[in-house]
């Protein structure tokens, strides 16, 4: 049986974020189940997708025609939906482990396709709970596009529900400059915000968050998408940007052990979330076939949805079944400042928590914005909910 990785393989942001790691951590996950399951041999290979959505549909027809079973990874969104709609047609699974957008378990969800690790709505909502409880003033800057525009319009009603104020907005250009982020900072310095929110993706965002971060600003920045590889990228680039992230290398023992495997092959890299969550979806998948018997898809779906599991990656997950997202504890993460190479942060440890978030209470503001799918008579009609459970420990990542 086959796995396909699909993932921007091109040395880039994308690449350092799962890429040829991912494809990696999902061959550990398979010679760590044995290399087989039904008595068959389980062989993983991979496709470039150049970050570009074009020609994600083509390589998902080129990997279920060679027999594929299982597409994974799928790092960006439009990448990721435009694969869900070729699974959906071939009645074949997918599961992506890196894309945002939370339509993909919404107005896009499919009975084929797996949501992991954490969507947009999920991080946006934890990081907001967490800052704004001790946060009152905050300046919001967004790119022209709906990244940048529904994060900070999912942020705002979270800030007024704490008794906070927005003091400040900025859209910014699709096609953001440093000089952009300069004039902005112009617009909020003066108003002494205790939160300035960057939405900005890629390496436009990098750019943007360091300006920032080196422009010796009071105010804590924050931004809805925090990876550790663009931590280790930016130097010192992201030093006190505090955020939710949805694991962290250095988390707990499990965590920690599985990552020592990753690096002791990787010239001491530590894994980033995507990689891990690579591992951890290939092992969950490898099971439900054990489970269901074989690798047709609609068996498959019926052993993973409504499972439960934890392991090194996610606690308190499951496969929810109502509109598979895959739901787990997230964490607030704050980014120190740089010490040594990422491959000696032996000093990184997660604190006592500074905050538990209550299920219900993370699913508030997310519920209020969910409408029925048009999916709904394969999911049923239960409200689309934020990914997050509740927040356990409060994580400092040494940059």
């Amino acid at each position: 049986m086959r796995i396909t990785m699909i993932s921007d393989m091109n040395d880039d942001l994308y690449d350092a974020r799962a890429g040829r790691g991912g494809v990696d951590a999902t061959r550990m996950a398979v010679a760590d189940f044995g290399g087989s399951v039904l008595g068959r041999p389980v062989l993983v290979d991979a496709l470039n997708d150049h970050n570009k959505a074009a020609e994600a549909p083509a390589l998902a027809m080129q990997a279920y025609d060679s027999r594929a079973d299982l597409l994974m990874d799928l790092q960006n969104s439009p990448i990721a939906a435009a694969i869900s709609k070729v699974a959906t047609e071939r009645r074949k699974l997918a599961i992506s482990t890196g894309s945002a957008n939370p339509t993909l378990t919404r107005a896009a969800c499919s009975k084929y396709f797996y949501h992991y690790s954490f969507d947009l709505t999920s991080i946006a909502t934890v990081t907001a709970n967490y800052l704004a409880g001790q946060n009152k003033r905050w300046a919001m800057i967004a790119e022209d596009t709906g990244f940048g525009r529904s994060t900070a319009a999912m942020m705002s009603p979270i800030v007024a529900a704490h008794g906070g104020e927005i003091v400040k907005s900025v859209v910014l250009p699709a096609q953001n400059a440093e000089s952009d982020f300069s004039t902005a900072l112009g617009d909020v310095r003066g108003l002494n915000p205790d939160v300035v929110a960057v939405f900005d993706d890629a390496a436009k965002g990098d750019a943007g968050i360091a300006f920032l971060t080196r422009a010796g600003l009071k105010a804590t920045i924050t931004t809805a998408l925090l990876y550790l590889s663009d931590v280790d990228r930016v130097k010192d680039g992201y030093s006190g940007v505090v955020a939710a992230v949805p694991w962290y290398w250095n988390l707990d023992p499990a965590a920690r052990t599985w990552s020592d495997r990753f690096a002791s092959s990787h010239n001491g890299l530590r894994p980033t979330e995507a990689q891990a969550a690579d591992y951890s979806a290939t092992l969950q998948w490898l099971n439900a076939v054990k489970t269901a018997g074989t690798t047709d898809a609609d068996a498959v779906t019926r052993a993973l949805d409504g499972h439960k599991f934890d392991d090194m990656f996610a606690h308190g997950g499951e496969f929810r079944a109502n509109d598979h997202l895959v739901v787990h504890d997230l964490y607030v993460a704050k980014v120190k400042v740089r010490h040594s190479s990422r491959n000696h942060m032996t000093g990184s440890r997660y604190l006592q928590a500074s905050l538990r978030l209550p299920h219900s209470r993370a699913m508030q503001s997310a519920r209020s914005r969910n409408s029925r799918s048009q999916n709904q008579e394969v999911f049923g009609t239960s409200p689309r909910m934020s990914i997050t459970r509740h927040m356990m420990r409060f994580l400092v990542i040494a940059s």
